[in-house]
Order: structure tokens, then C-alpha cells, then sequence
């Protein structure tokens, strides 16, 4: 597959979130903080708890009712280009500690669902991880596609589109698939979103529930209830949303290094090969 620049949607990134507001003190008590709206009226507890979402300018906004402006004059989103997945398994063979696909979601750019099917198993269950899959004899006594259908309806899905998600290593295995580096986009591997661990000063991932505590102050994957592959993935998403534009400025940089490393490759072979003759 080519890739070219106008395969990527550059340049639309929000700019960083602005620190909350402080709110004081008053009477001794403490006041609950009310999220207003911009013409000035204070906005209700259920739209300051909605999900993130991008207006149709493009202009994100998280769930503690931050708005994040686009750069001035940044190329529209192409909403059409961007998937994001996540997938839940179940344990098989000794112990269940063999991962097996139970169930892929697949989200667009709005966060509408595309696809979320259970899948059905080639092997005995040992183990439904049900405490943070979800996933139960029933549900999987239910299902309407086998494996071999899942991983060609996901391929389908999946061509010549930016794949986005937390951890994609793991989903991309289980399906037994892979998606070109250039087009994928992995929030547990941005470097921005990773942290140093220990002293040899290697950057290493950070869980999903943390950086969205951190960046979108929202909770996901709450103790004491399973993972929902719809939470995940669209959390992974808006934290993609969030650093748009540098992220695909430093995919822009790296695919046109590796191009150019490529070209000088080629150019030495063909010297190589005229030398011989």
C-alpha cells in the first residue's frame, strides 16, 4: 500500500486543555463547582456528565466541559479515515492461560459502533475471565460468527483506514492480523503519553484508566466491574483526539524519513548491481 501525506489527516490536533478553574472557599463551606455554558447559564449535571465529543468544527471537548480549540487555519479531520478497536478474551487450555478472541468493537470517529460481535470458540473455555472481560457462558452460547469470519470482517473494516487503540499489540495478535506502522496509532506507545518507570530512563506504557484519569478526567475500567470494549476504545480515541495535530506531525517526519532511508537504499543496490556488471 502507498502512503502519502493526504492519506493523513494533519494538523488537527486540539491544543492543550487549560487548567480547571480553582473554586474557594466560601463560608467555611465547600461549594460544588457548575460547569456553564458560554452564553453564561450554569450547565445541568447531566450534560457536564456527558462523554467527550468533537463538534463539527472539530473542537474537542472533555468531560470536565474543557473546551480544546483546533489550530487557526488546521486542515478539517477526515472523519471517514479513523477506526478505533478493542477487543476482550477469554482463557483456554491449562489454567486459561491461552487468550482466545470472545468479542471485537470497533468504534468510528464519533464513537459510533461499526461493529461488536461475539465470537464463537474453537476450544473449551477454561477460564471467561468474566471479572474484567464481561463475557459469559451465555454470551458466547450466542454467538453469530465463528473466528475465521470475525478476523476477514475486521480486515474489511480496517483497510486503508488510521487504526486507533490502547494496547494494539495485543488486539492485532488475538485477531491474528497486522496494520502497516504507518497507519496505526497505539496510545499506549505515543511517547508523550508514557512515563519512566526506573533509573536506566526507558519509557514504558501507562494503563488506560490512568491517562484518562490524567487527560480526560474520566474513569474507566472501575474496580469492581468488568471493562467495557466501547469505554476503551472510545477512550483511546478522544486521548488520540487530544494530540492530533503533534502526533500526526511526528508520523508526517517519520514516514518521510523512512522514505527517504528507503530511496537511499535502492539508490545503493542499483549502484551495487552496476558495479558488478
Amino acid at each position: 500500500m502507498a502512503f502519502t501525506n493526504q492519506n493523513l489527516a494533519l494538523g488537527t490536533s486540539p491544543s492543550q486543555p487549560s487548567s480547571p478553574s480553582r473554586h474557594g472557599k466560601r463560608g467555611g463551606r465547600h461549594r460544588r463547582p457548575r460547569h456553564r455554558r458560554a452564553n453564561g447559564r450554569p450547565r445541568s449535571d447531566s450534560e457536564s456528565s456527558d462523554s467527550s465529543t468533537t463538534n463539527a468544527a472539530g473542537n474537542h471537548k472533555d468531560d470536565t466541559g474543557r473546551r480544546h480549540q483546533q489550530p487557526k487555519n488546521a486542515p478539517k479531520v477526515d472523519e471517514n479515515l479513523f477506526v478505533a478497536i478493542d477487543c476482550e478474551m477469554v482463557g483456554v487450555g491449562q489454567q486459561g492461560k491461552q487468550s482466545s478472541l470472545a468479542r471485537v468493537t470497533l468504534i468510528d470517529w464519533n464513537g459510533e459502533v461499526i461493529m461488536d460481535e461475539y465470537v464463537q470458540q474453537q476450544e473449551e473455555v477454561t477460564d471467561y475471565r468474566t471479572f474484567v472481560s464481561g463475557i459469559t457462558p451465555e454470551m458466547l452460547q450466542d454467538a453469530q460468527m465463528d473466528y475465521d469470519a470475525c478476523r476477514q470482517h475486521v480486515l474489511t473494516l480496517l483497510e486503508g483506514k488510521l487504526l486507533v487503540g490502547h494496547g494494539l499489540k495485543n488486539d492485532l495478535r488475538v485477531l491474528g492480523i497486522t496494520h502497516p506502522w504507518q497507519m496505526t496509532r497505539d496510545t499506549a506507545k505515543y511517547q508523550p503519553f508514557m512515563k519512566v518507570r526506573f533509573e536506566d530512563g526507558i519509557l514504558w506504557p501507562r494503563a488506560l484508566k490512568e491517562l484518562c484519569q490524567e487527560k480526560l478526567s474520566r474513569e474507566v475500567q472501575v474496580g469492581g466491574r468488568p471493562h467495557c470494549p466501547k469505554e476503551d476504545a472510545l477512550a483511546a480515541l478522544d486521548l488520540y483526539k487530544l494530540v492530533h495535530h503533534k502526533w500526526e506531525k511526528a508520523m508526517e517526519y517519520k514516514i518521510n524519513k523512512t522514505k527517504a532511508i528507503e530511496q537511499k537504499r535502492q539508490a545503493f543496490l542499483q549502484l551495487a548491481g552496476a558495479a558488478k556488471e
